[in-house]
């Protein structure tokens, strides 16, 4: 796949302004969110006396590294020693006694009568061999003389096996006082036991004298050999239980080594000691983890990490907002006005994190005192971006402010939702508000959202287990929720207090605008006295353009209250447009066509001064300048040039409108729909057909002249204008139905005229209807009183 060519576009000034403007906001938000307060630099030690009260100025965290030590001890003196029991030796021992009386036997094969000193130590050196264990020549000399009998080597290995019987060890002292894991080995076969009872476990010892004792049993058994065979198990028995230390260590090694490190979270407002208290170990670790989090070299560094980042968040927002929603204006005003929201918001977010610790006492609960922040107004910001700047600058600004509130509530990611939803919620509630009451009710509406917001994160923590349900934490929640619903209500009266604070450096509000479209304005009622042709004709303007900026999602109160006084210039000189003649001589017939030019483009040039006498909001000046934009008044040049010897010498410059050429929606939909208004008078029969034609004719010479190479109108925007044009047009221009009565009229043949020399009056009866009082009872209109302070 291809990927697109992207063209750079050079760099203009606005832009560089808009990147220096970004760089200040983010460098002057960082500094509000960071924590300027310095770590305490006092040296203290376990024992002394605490000189003054400390209290965490933020959260932060640190690592007990005396407590993991100490709870590594304690699990190792939890394991358990471990034991080895060989089950398998008292056979291999019986074993070893059976060897060594097969042993003795043979070497005593083939000797006869009375043993010699030699064959006694023959024998007596092979059975010692063959038993493994040092039996003394003289306990060994009646089994030699026996000849190591049968019932002798029986004897020998019953005995045994009733000492070795249980648990044998070499030294019971030497047994752990802790608990104690036994390790049965049969074999090949291992199965780990825990030993409960100690009094099974024998020493050596012991297990002689069982021996002993069980010769009792053998009483029977009668001969010289009876001892000596007691005495052959005696010297055979040793301890079947053993201690692992190797085993054991291992794992105390492995029960220490899982032991983990446990961060401990010092919550913001949380006292570290009071003045006097003598500080103990936990006191000091926590004492010295808050000045090592709140070293002074590092402020710098946090705030540049900060400042860029929040460069990139805007920069990102901005550019994605721009790419997928119109609207989004690039005017310095525009983007400086959301910084300084922007500012607003961080220190109004810094401000509820410092003081949240002071108020959250008053409430008279122990509530967090993080949740004094949803109290703060951002949804009242939102609500004067939406209203000042449209959907698009209150995108970036919502985002950008939930994530501002976040840094500063100690990066709390449930408190940027709640600011998401909040924001949205309130830019969505302004939409189409055109009273000053209904920002309050949007107010109050946001605040009540706010509220169910705030116990969805209740129970959010609730279930995660961050929070504990008892009686207590429910009767923080309401508190916690009126902080959101104040919040909300706030917001309502921030908005009305700061309207006009942005309506004073030019931003222009649609409550602003309502009182504007008043045609009570002095302006409009001075243009339609002085100028009545090009007053109605405003007034269809302004019918038009608000249609279709309606139908391409523009500002149409915007379009409308612009197009009303598009034209007041022409109230100076109103006798020079032919719409104000009224079948009077044209008194441009009597001038030079450059001069013609002059008066008709200072329409534009006068309008713009008036509007400015009477304070009117740029965005309306701004529509009077380009409702023209760089036009050419294409009658007179070409009157001129005819005129003119040389047509060379005649400037298109002359006859061209200042400008500036339509930079908005609004100012194109405002110049295409004052040249489609006048063109279609000159229909001599209007229809759709003929009053399409017309209008497809204007839109294109306007294109072709390159009036729309700065205004944002799409092909399909313009295609929907023109539309909307022919309907509202239609409208106007409907078929009637002829009366009997007028019909004469209508078709231009009077059957009365009114005498030249009439005088005529305007009374009102009490019912209110104009009575004619003329000598001809026609209605004088000439003779009507003039608005105050106005002139004919």
């Amino acid at each position: 796949m291809r990927l697109p060519r992207l063209e750079a576009r050079p760099l203009r000034r606005r832009d560089f302004g808009l990147v220096a403007l970004l760089a200040a906001i983010s460098v002057l938000c960082a500094l509000v969110l960071v924590d300027w307060a310095r770590a305490p630099l006092e040296t203290l030690a376990v024992g002394d006396v605490a000189p003054r009260s400390i209290e965490a100025p933020s959260d932060f965290i640190y690592q007990d590294f005396g407590a993991r030590e100490r709870r590594q001890l304690e699990a190792r003196d939890g394991v358990a020693s471990v034991y080895v029991h060989r089950a398998s030796l008292s056979h291999e021992l019986q074993l070893r006694i059976e060897r060594a009386y097969v042993a003795g036997r043979t070497a005593l094969d083939g000797s006869e009568g009375e043993l010699t000193a030699e064959q006694i130590t023959e024998a007596t050196g092979a059975f010692r061999t063959a038993l493994g264990s040092h039996v003394p020549n003289a306990d060994l000399l009646p089994l030699v003389q026996a000849r190591f009998p049968i019932g002798a080597e029986q004897l020998s290995r019953d005995l045994l096996a009733r000492g070795m019987r249980g648990y044998v060890v070499l030294d019971r002292g030497a047994l752990p006082d802790g608990p104690t894991r036994v390790i049965e080995l049969r074999g090949l076969d291992r199965e780990e036991l825990f030993l409960q009872d100690r009094e099974g476990i024998s020493t050596v010892e012991a297990a002689h004298e069982r021996v002993s004792l069980g010769l009792v049993e053998f009483a029977s058994m009668s001969g010289p050999w009876v001892d000596a065979a007691a005495r052959v198990a005696r010297a055979s028995i040793r301890p079947n239980l053993s201690f692992d230390a190797l085993e054991t260590e291992r794992r105390r090694e492995e029960a220490a080594s899982n032991v983990q490190m446990e961060t401990i979270t010092v919550k913001r407002g949380e006292t570290l000691f009071r003045q006097g208290d003598i500080l103990t170990e936990s006191h000091v670790l926590r004492y010295r983890a808050l000045q090592s989090m709140r070293g002074d070299g590092t402020k710098p560094m946090e705030v540049g990490a900060l400042a860029l980042l929040l460069s990139v968040l805007v920069a990102t927002l901005y550019q994605f907002t721009g790419s997928v929603r119109r609207g989004l204006t690039n005017r310095f005003r525009d983007a400086s006005s959301v910084g300084v929201l922007l500012v607003l918001t961080a220190i109004m977010a810094r401000v509820s994190v410092l003081a949240g610790p002071a108020l959250a006492p008053l409430v008279g609960l122990e509530i967090d005192p993080t949740w004094i922040g949803f109290a703060v107004p951002v949804a009242g910001l939102a609500m004067l971006v939406r209203l000042l700047m449209g959907v698009a600058w209150t995108s970036v600004y919502v985002v950008a402010a939930a994530a501002l509130c976040g840094l500063a509530m100690d990066l709390q990611a449930l408190h940027v939702l709640f600011f998401l939803i909040s924001g949205m919620t309130a830019a969505g509630a302004v939409e189409n508000v055109r009273e000053r009451m209904g920002i309050l009710l949007a107010g109050a509406f946001t605040g009540l959202v706010n509220a169910v917001t705030v116990g969805l994160i209740h129970f959010v923590l609730l279930y995660q287990g961050v929070a504990e349900l008892s009686l207590e934490t429910a009767t923080r929640l309401p508190w916690a929720m009126s902080l959101g619903l104040a919040g909300g209500v706030l917001s309502g009266f921030l908005v009305l207090g700061l309207v006009p604070v942005f309506e004073a450096v030019g931003f222009v509000t649609d409550y602003r605008l309502l009182e504007l479209a008043n045609l009570n304005h002095p302006l409009l009622r001075q243009l339609m006295v002085r100028a009545p042709g090009s007053y109605h004709h405003s007034v269809i303007v302004g019918s038009l353009a608000e249609a279709a900026a309606q139908e391409v999602g523009a500002n149409s109160l915007m379009a409308r209250v612009a197009s009303y006084f598009h034209d007041i210039g022409k109230s100076v000189k109103p006798q020079y447009f032919i719409e104000n003649q009224r079948g009077a001589p044209n008194r441009h017939d009597k001038l030079d066509p450059t001069r013609s030019a002059q008066v008709i483009i200072n329409h534009v040039i006068d309008g713009a001064k008036m509007a400015q006498e009477y304070n009117l909001p740029q965005p309306i000046i701004d529509n009077i300048y380009m409702h023209h934009g760089t036009g050419v008044l294409s009658f007179f040049m070409r009157q001129a040039k005819e005129n003119a010897e040389d047509p060379s010498t005649i400037d298109e410059a002359d006859f061209r409108y200042p400008g500036p050429k339509p930079s908005t929606r609004e100012a194109g939909i405002i110049m295409l729909a004052d040249k489609v208004e006048a063109a279609t008078r000159t229909i001599k029969e209007p229809n759709e057909e003929s009053i399409r034609n017309m209008i497809n004719r204007i839109v294109n010479s306007v294109m072709a002249d390159g009036q729309f190479s700065e205004c944002p109108l799409t092909f399909k925007e313009i295609h929907t204008v023109a539309d909307t044009f022919v309907k509202v047009l239609m409208g106007i221009y409907h078929q009637r139905i002829e009366y009997a009565d007028t019909k004469d009229v209508s078709r231009g043949k009077l059957r009365e005229q009114v005498p030249a020399n009439a005088v005529i009056t305007l009374e009102v009866l009490p019912g209110g209807a104009p009575r004619p009082t003329g000598t001809d009872g026609a209605v004088d209109y000439e003779s009507v009183e003039h608005l105050p302070g106005e002139t004919s």
